[in-house]
């Protein structure tokens, strides 16, 4: 399937991603909103890979560090699962930390999360439910999408 044949589906739910919308349209890349089972991106048809858009590393650490959160997360990756996801990545804009690795001395004033607690439970996760977390600037997030996706940018 070629590029221009490759439809990607956006979820319903996640209104605030026109910085991704935005690419495609730039790049006359075909997209979609549904009501996705799981995660917020994903090629049409096709679960093999799902990709879970996080605002900031504030999101994710809520995500992960929070009780009821965590168990949202796991239901969303189980859920992926159930539909033959082969890969789950958590996608996450940030401008400011370019590695996973820089997570040790990352503090935000709008979590009490410290950088070496988020950088633990991403380790944590990976390693039991086998899923990816990658951190991209904003400018990037689109092009990473359909690289993801098995795309070229």
């Amino acid at each position: 399937m070629s590029q221009k044949e490759k439809i990607y589906e956006l979820d319903t739910r996640n209104q605030k991603d026109s910085y991704v919308t935005d690419y495609f349209d730039k790049h006359n890349i075909k997209w979609i909103r549904n009501k996705l089972y799981s995660g917020d991106v994903k090629l049409l048809n096709d679960t093999r890979v799902i990709i879970d858009l996080k605002a900031n590393l504030e999101e994710i650490a809520h995500n992960l560090c929070n009780t009821q959160e965590h168990l949202r997360i796991h239901k969303e990756i189980d859920r992926a699962r159930e539909i033959q996801c082969e890969e789950f990545i958590f996608l996450i804009k940030e401008d400011k930390i370019k590695s996973i690795e820089d997570l040790q001395n990352w503090s935000s004033k709008r979590t009490k999360v410290k950088g070496s607690t988020l950088l633990k439970a991403m380790t944590t996760m990976s390693k039991k439910y086998g899923v990816k977390f990658i951190i991209v600037p904003k400018k990037e997030m689109g092009a990473k999408i359909i690289k993801l996706l098995g795309g070229k940018v």
